[in-house]
């Protein structure tokens, strides 16, 4: 597989488990311990894949209920042998809460190979603003 396909099926895995409302599946793809910068532009350090997991299945579950998801990787490139840096572009179709409508991000994610699974070391969520 090449980084861009790689870097594709981890975003697919967080789409389905953002759309089937599941914080476990979304965070699945996540390292045991990895940086998170959220929407609003938190930094949570050091996160717990559960963290990860809770955290969202708790939003997934009040302002973003019955919200739907979609990535698509823009670019993936190795930094070395085991490191990947992507872009991708996210589009949230909220029905209520804070992000009512649709609205766009740009995410930059670090992807770790380790004993050749591909997981989540860094993500960055960066709002689009409406022009």
């Amino acid at each position: 597989m090449d980084t861009k396909e790689i870097t594709q099926n981890i975003l697919a895995v967080m789409e389905n488990g953002w759309n089937n409302t599941n914080g476990n599946e979304f965070a699945a793809p996540f390292k045991d311990i990895s940086d998170f910068v959220d929407i609003r532009g938190v930094l949570h350090q050091n996160i717990t894949r559960q963290k990860v997991a809770d955290e969202h299945q708790g939003i997934l579950m009040s302002i973003y209920k019955n919200s739907k998801v979609s990535y698509k990787c823009i670019q993936a490139s190795l930094i070395d042998s085991n490191t990947i840096l992507a872009h991708a572009g996210a589009e949230l179709q909220a029905p209520t809460g804070p992000l009512a409508g649709k609205n766009s991000s740009v995410i930059t994610l670090v992807l770790i190979n380790s004993d050749g699974k591909w997981t989540i070391r860094a993500f960055h969520n960066t709002m689009v603003m409406k022009q």
